[in-house]
């Protein structure tokens, strides 16, 4: 009986969860990579918890997109600048676990009324009646979930000659050497 409550208890802690945000780049970090122009040198994910009907994390982990930042190698301008340029897209919505998990209730009541008469003469009997039934029925679905992309610009980043860190949302990307044609670069998480 102890284990049962232990569970129960542990089922309703896990359901008052804060949310959780997190990011997460899309590519391997930690390896030196070439890149050209226009080629895409970072993609960080950025999601959150599904919210319960209590406000907290989904128990079950599941997870919802709040959008991502990608960085493309432009080149090296005629200054000696690196150049990169910074794309970040918001994603709204309003998915918790109720919307993920599609769940429909149907209720409904009946009622018969029935009226007649019975005439007996001798040995049969004569019936006349009529009945009636009305019913009703609500049914309750499921809030529809949304997405809206935000639309951003597209922001350019200038790296001077001699630097070789850049720092995009939590990670850092390490310009080893650069031409107006390649980029070789490696990608660290900064946390």
């Amino acid at each position: 009986m102890n284990r049962f409550f232990a569970t129960f208890a542990a089922i309703i802690l896990s359901g008052c969860a804060s949310i959780d945000h997190s990011t997460q780049a899309a590519q391997a970090t930690g390896e030196q990579k070439l890149a050209g122009p226009g080629d895409l040198v970072l993609r960080i994910e950025r999601e959150r918890n599904l919210e319960n009907a209590f406000g907290g994390a989904d128990i079950f982990g599941r997870k919802t997109k709040e959008g991502f930042t990608e960085l493309h190698f432009a080149g090296v301008d005629s200054g000696g600048e690196v150049v990169f340029y910074r794309k970040d897209v918001q994603i709204l919505t309003n998915e918790t676990t109720m919307s993920r998990t599609p769940f429909a209730t149907t209720t409904g009541s009946a009622t018969t009324n029935l009226s007649g008469t019975a005439n007996t003469y001798g040995n049969t009997t004569q019936l006349n009646g009529t009945a009636s039934t009305s019913y009703s029925s609500t049914t309750v679905m499921p809030q529809t979930a949304y997405h809206v992309v935000v639309p951003s610009d597209t922001v350019a980043i200038r790296l001077a000659p001699g630097e070789r860190r850049l720092v995009v949302s939590g990670y850092i990307v390490e310009v080893l050497s650069a031409s107006n044609n390649a980029l070789e670069y490696r990608v660290t998480s900064a946390q």
